[in-house]
């Protein structure tokens, strides 16, 4: 029987696109998985450059999570037009990915696994928020954010779709601020875009990331986020 995330992830329409936009090509499908091999080289370098060997997705990981460079400073309208900046995110654990809704390749699934996280936090819900930052902000503005949010039963008090008004800025925001890679949709291709999910402490820290494509990675982060939440909170 199939789990209820992979059942998700195949139910659940994409948004905003034309049927024959969406479907990818085999050249598209080659696309992604080569640039999904290139993207998890960039992190794990990233990690070990900032003294993390043990973060990322290795799995004998021992000790607690190294503290990272601090995620960037923005501010980013929510899927109820509401401005949200850094600062609304300082006392909470969060858990960020990067998605747009006309994606025919991963988003579907990441979006289905942040789903099934939310369905894991339980009584962590008043500390924990979900942040999914839209690679395509010309197209996702609030209305499309919340249409896609629903199909994802996505909880809004906890669960967080952030655009802004320029393409260029939002990918720069993610590159330098999160250290994940993007690169710009043309006529023939979609945005390419990590796949990972990055977590940040209370104070704002990034401190791991896992490839959100791995049935593993659920577990992962919620084992994570349970040594985060464990920390002291911040003063």
């Amino acid at each position: 029987m199939p789990s209820a995330e992979a059942s998700e992830s195949q139910t659940l329409p994409v948004s905003g696109t034309k049927p024959d936009a969406v479907r990818p090509s085999g050249t598209s499908q080659l696309f992604w998985i080569i640039f999904s091999i290139v993207f998890g080289g960039i992190v794990f370098g990233w990690a070990w450059m900032s003294g993390a060997p043990n973060g990322g997705d290795l799995a004998h990981r021992s000790g607690p999570l190294a503290v990272g460079p601090s995620a960037p400073t923005f501010s980013l309208t929510r899927q109820d037009e509401q401005t949200i900046t850094k600062d609304d995110l300082l006392g909470k654990v969060w858990i960020a990915d990067f998605i747009f809704t006309r994606c025919a390749g991963p988003c579907p699934k990441l979006s289905a696994r942040m789903r099934s996280i939310q369905s894991s936090l339980a009584e962590k819900t008043t500390d924990v928020r979900l942040v999914s930052f839209t690679l395509d902000p010309e197209n996702d503005k609030p209305d499309v954010l919340r249409r896609y949010a629903n199909r994802f039963r996505a909880d809004p008090d906890i669960w967080w779709f952030l655009t802004n008004n320029s393409e260029d800025r939002m990918h720069e925001l993610v590159e330098k601020g999160f250290f994940q890679s993007v690169f710009p949709g043309t006529e023939d291709q979609p945005i390419v875009h990590s796949n990972y999910f990055v977590l940040v402490d209370r104070k704002g820290h990034i401190r791991a990331a896992h490839d959100g494509m791995d049935p593993a990675s659920k577990d992962r982060v919620l084992r994570d986020l349970d040594e985060l939440l464990a920390e002291p909170p911040t003063p």
